[in-house]
């Protein structure tokens, strides 16, 4: 089929913005030629006319499932110019000062969910951090980078971490942000990165993993996105909680090689535009104001393997640097 499918919502189960999101983690560690040809072609076929992906063929298409699609086929070969740019060209229609909203007016949303105005949208047409961070690393030599990363950056709550629209917990946008900074050879400022750092090793579990807000239950996909915050921090002070981080990540796996999911998505109702104001996210609906679950673990095992990876390369980088400085290697 050439698909991966998760996250049961009030819109169906998502099968385009999922298989985005894995294969943009999996596939540089992948050796699967033919299978991986097959969800490329998915995705390419799945492609809007207009140059977007979204959520799964019949809900409109958006910009965070576009930027997931777009950074999953930038590995693929044989992606044709022309399909880039008119993505890109999507995407960055999404640009609203300072950062990206998910959907904007035209995209058919409204109609989609039955809305009765523009207003009741206002929280889905509002810059988000976590989609922002998502477009950047889909395309980091955009134009407006800089000022998105910016953006995000002032965000720094005061537990030192960066809160994000979509998703629960604070690991997602922050793993996101370290990423971009990385990969685009920027840094954070001392005192930023410091702040930062408290902050994950104070919310760090007695047994290296990280959960969901107060909870001392581990999560699967917050401890692979704490991990990733802690590989890119690279501060001595933290490389004990990286150490027992990575381990206890380790420990988690299942027999049959997977991380198991939890309910990690939130999905605000449409006209919410800060998601710490709703009092109740018990909806069991699964529409707006309500906890969606990686059912399958998808996300959590995507992740996982990404960064596990990641902690590989630089724990091996950063055993080879004292022997090339005595010359050794």
């Amino acid at each position: 089929m050439g698909s991966w499918q998760g996250f049961p919502t009030l819109a169906g189960t998502s099968d385009i913005w999922v298989t985005g999101f894995v294969l943009a983690h999996i596939s540089p560690l992948s050796q699967r030629a033919s299978a991986m040809d097959k969800i490329y072609e998915f995705l390419l076929a799945s492609q809007h006319p207009g140059g977007g992906w979204s959520y799964s063929a019949s809900v409109p298409p958006d910009a965070d499932s576009t930027a997931w699609c777009l950074a999953a086929l930038a590995n693929f070969p044989l992606i044709k110019e022309e399909v880039v740019q008119k993505a890109r060209s999507f995407l960055w229609e999404h640009y609203v000062g300072k950062g990206l909203a998910t959907y904007r007016p035209s995209s058919g949303i409204q109609q989609f969910i039955g809305a009765p105005n523009e207003e009741y949208l206002a929280g889905w047409y509002a810059s988000h951090p976590d989609v922002s961070m998502a477009a950047v690393l889909a395309d980091l030599q955009q134009i407006h980078v800089p000022e998105i990363l910016q953006w995000v950056t002032s965000r720094q709550s005061s537990e030192g971490l960066f809160d994000a629209y979509w998703w629960r917990g604070p690991y997602y946008t922050t793993a996101l942000l370290l990423r971009a900074l990385s990969l685009s050879k920027r840094s954070l400022a001392r005192s930023t990165k410091m702040a930062l750092a408290a902050g994950l090793k104070k919310k760090q579990l007695a047994n290296g993993a990280y959960g969901i807000g107060p909870t001392t239950t581990p999560d699967n996909f917050s401890t692979a996105l704490a991990l990733e915050c802690l590989v890119h921090i690279e501060m001595e002070t933290t490389e004990e909680a990286r150490q027992a981080c990575g381990h206890a990540l380790l420990k988690a796996q299942n027999k049959d090689g997977s991380w198991a999911g939890g309910h990690i998505l939130r999905l605000p109702a449409p006209n919410v535009t800060d998601p710490g104001t709703v009092p109740s996210w018990n909806n069991p609906g699964r529409g707006g104001n309500s906890f969606v679950e990686d059912k399958a673990g998808l996300f959590a095992t995507a992740m996982a393997c990404h960064v596990l990876a990641l902690w590989r390369e630089k724990t091996l980088v950063s055993q080879r640097a004292p022997d090339s400085k005595n010359g050794q290697g």
